[in-house]
């Protein structure tokens, strides 16, 4: 829903009422009714059971319903426990005795293919005639300890606690609320999201955002349906609080599952990591990673800087937690001349204290408490992480109790603790302690220092948080005139009814959009090519040009391109080789010609490289950057962003790929301007959002170089 919504109905109900529950607990209405008593709910309950009221018999001790029709007007939660063909019209008559929210647990809906699409269809029109809140279905519940509401058929119940869950998925519900409970970790609210008929993640993102009693939130996502809708949501919130998502359906078999599971389609992986990085989400790919950082975040204040500080009583331990802070944003600083003394003072002579400070084998507790104390005060370390082995001396409960100490009571600038006690038994009673007092204990680590980066990675990214792009959508938004020529160009072609535009016409689109093009013609014959080449002023390049955009692969590299002709007779040499090449390649190909073309200043210094965009059905236009050739995707060296771009993302797109130092110059490499590429990832991302009539564009090459930015070469689908 597009609409900002308030879903107290949903989360704190002042009344409930249960349809179709039961007084077997095997059955999903007795397991929800048993679920919402045992929670300690202290609103008003309806059981709805048509069999017991007539009976006059009891539903776990409350009076039964024989039907909706009986609830008093305005209940503000309903929980529809019935198969698909009852539920339909149990939610017509809901939605006449004025029931503000419904949860219909019921599976068989779009999920099952098209008969199951309309049932869903018309659940969702009874929904918003009546203004209902809709969750589901095919939703496992939801909780909200907070309120002692638990409307959900799964087994048990968190403790109240200060991270949220939303998830697609009942199962993965099921799997974190078990979790959840073996380690004794607080939950706020779990909302199962099933086909997200009325309700989706962007509404639920907004509520957990202004929830008082959440402060991260965390997210199992297979599919979002409007994706400019999540993004605006996840912006907002993400700069509130920490979100973090798990993206399923990432490769081809994920996506066919996803299909299956929700009726849904997947989307793009691409997509979906450029639109969380630009909300701020934190993209987490693994379970492990969403449980690891949830421990963190809910617990841990934000550091104020990288400088990690990890105290051990085993070298091994500290050199891997040193290799895993060396690929990341961590620092591992020296501690300063103070901090040294201390630690001189205080530890064993052979101890290391340049960080890691290895304590020894022969540590005990008072040592641990002695260093973290002394280090803790030291204003360059911003974190710390206590490593510990169970040696004989290390006694682990007692080495806990001493980090909690140190920090909930030694630690006046609030920096977070994380620790990774080795072992198996021996150490479990200090990490139960650890984590009760919400200092996350990993098993390995690597995994806590990856943690503690995270909390980094945030606190920069609330730092340094850039201000959302313009759209450019309306027409008082954009301030480059110019685009209204290429948006002309676009619907001229449209009109034509062609699906794809090359050569020359899409290079004119590409200067209409206010990009750097290097000077072309369209040449049919050698001896137009040999006049053009003359006009545009020698060297040119030449390029077969043709209208198949299918046969475009296939005249790629020396087949299809001739470059630093310096006379007419080359040109012309050229203009023959080529197009009889074609006829040898692709005689069926319809060949134009060959494009003539100004050669790029200091042409044979620089880069080729390709800047384009896709439309993705979910999320708009999806920006890509990399070298020219198939080398930069096949090594994954490409960058992707949505539209519209921020001068922030142009410039992060730049910099995140591996050839980057090429680009200032290093290993050989020559000086380009950023500024004039940044200008060039801003542009296409104008001409993506002002021309929506196009489905994509590539272009390439794109000559980078000392002496400027030139697109050489352009095409255009239209969709």
């Amino acid at each position: 829903m597009s609409d900002r919504l308030d879903l107290a109905p949903l989360f704190s109900p002042a009344s409930v009422a249960v349809v179709g529950a039961s007084r077997s607990r095997s059955k999903v209405g007795g397991m929800v009714l048993a679920n919402l008593l045992a929670a300690g709910y202290r609103g008003a309950v309806h059981p709805v059971n048509p069999a017991a009221a007539r009976a006059g018999e009891a539903i776990q001790g409350l009076a039964a319903l024989a039907s909706v029709v009986d609830l008093p007007l305005g209940v503000d939660l309903a929980v529809v426990c019935l198969p698909r063909e009852q539920a339909l019209p149990e939610i017509e008559a809901l939605a006449a005795r004025g029931v503000r929210a419904a949860i219909v647990l019921a599976a068989g809906f779009r999920e099952t293919g098209r008969e199951g699409f309309l049932a869903e269809q018309e659940l969702i029109r009874t929904a918003e005639k009546s203004g209902m809140l809709l969750l589901g279905p095919n939703s496992l519940g939801l909780i909200n300890t907070a309120r002692n509401l638990d409307v959900s058929f799964a087994a048990g119940c968190p403790k109240p606690g200060a991270i949220s869950f939303f998830s697609q998925s009942g199962a993965m519900c099921v799997c974190v609320l078990d979790w959840a409970m073996s380690l004794g970790l607080g939950f706020a609210k779990f909302v199962s999201l099933g086909n997200k008929a009325r309700l989706n993640e962007a509404d639920v993102l907004r509520a957990l955002g202004d929830d008082p009693d959440t402060r991260v939130i965390l997210g199992y996502c297979e599919s979002v349906e409007d994706g400019s809708e999540f993004l605006a949501a996840a912006r907002e919130v993400a700069a509130k609080k920490p979100v973090l998502l798990l993206k399923a359906g990432i490769t081809p078999a994920g996506a066919r599952a996803v299909s299956a599971h929700t009726g849904s389609a997947s989307g793009s992986p691409a997509a979906y990591r450029a639109a969380f990085r630009q909300a701020g989400v934190i993209q987490v790919e693994e379970m492990a990673d969403l449980f690891a950082l949830a421990e963190i975040f809910a617990a841990q204040p934000l550091p104020a800087g990288p400088g990690l500080a990890v105290v051990t009583n085993s070298g091994g331990p500290g050199i891997l937690a040193a290799d895993a802070c060396a690929g990341s944003a961590l620092t591992l600083p020296r501690p300063g001349s103070d901090t040294l003394a201390r630690l001189a003072e205080a530890l064993p002579g052979f101890a290391s204290l340049y960080n890691p400070v290895d304590l020894l084998g022969d540590a005990g507790p008072e040592r641990y408490r002695a260093a973290l104390e002394i280090l803790v005060a030291d204003p360059q370390i911003a974190s710390l992480l206590v490593l510990l082995t169970p040696t004989v001396a290390a006694k682990p409960l007692a080495t806990a109790q001493a980090v909690i100490e140190v920090a909930t009571q030694r630690n006046p600038e609030a920096k977070p603790f994380a620790a990774c006690f080795l072992g198996g038994a021996s150490v479990r009673a200090g990490r139960e302690v650890l984590l009760a007092a919400g200092i996350p204990c990993y098993d390995f680590p690597e995994a806590a220092v990856g943690a503690l980066c995270a909390l980094y990675d945030h606190r920069r990214r609330q730092d340094h948080a850039p201000a959302p792009p313009r759209s450019c959508q309306a027409e008082d938004a954009c301030d480059a005139p110019w685009d209204d020529e290429a948006v002309a160009i676009v619907e001229g072609v449209h009109v034509q009814g062609l699906l794809d535009l090359g050569g020359v016409a899409a290079l004119e689109v590409a200067h209409a959009a206010g990009l750097s093009v290097l000077p072309t013609g369209l040449a049919r014959t050698s001896a137009e090519a040999v006049r053009l080449a003359g006009e545009l002023g020698l060297p040119v390049s030449l390029r077969l040009a043709t209208r198949d955009a299918d046969a475009a692969p296939a005249f790629r590299g020396d087949v299809a391109r001739f470059s630093h002709l310096a006379d007419a007779e080359a040109v012309r040499h050229a203009f023959l080789a080529l197009t009889n090449r074609a006829a040898r390649v692709r005689p069926d190909a319809p060949v134009t010609g060959c494009l003539v073309q100004a050669a790029a200043p200091a042409s044979e210094k620089g880069f080729e490289l390709v800047v384009g965009f896709v439309r993705d059905p979910q999320f708009g236009p999806l920006l890509s950057f990399g070298l020219a050739g198939v080398g930069s995707e096949l090594l994954g060296d490409v960058s992707y962003r949505l539209a519209p771009l921020s001068p922030a993302d142009a410039r992060e797109m730049l910099r995140e790929m591996r050839f980057y130092p090429l680009l200032r110059g290093a290993c050989g490499g020559v000086v380009v301007s950023l500024a004039e590429l940044e200008r060039l990832l801003l542009a296409v991302s104008r001409l993506a959002l002002r021309a929506p009539r196009l489905a994509g564009a590539e272009f390439a090459p794109v000559h980078a170089g000392p002496e400027g930015v030139f697109i050489a070469g352009a095409r255009l689908t239209l969709g």
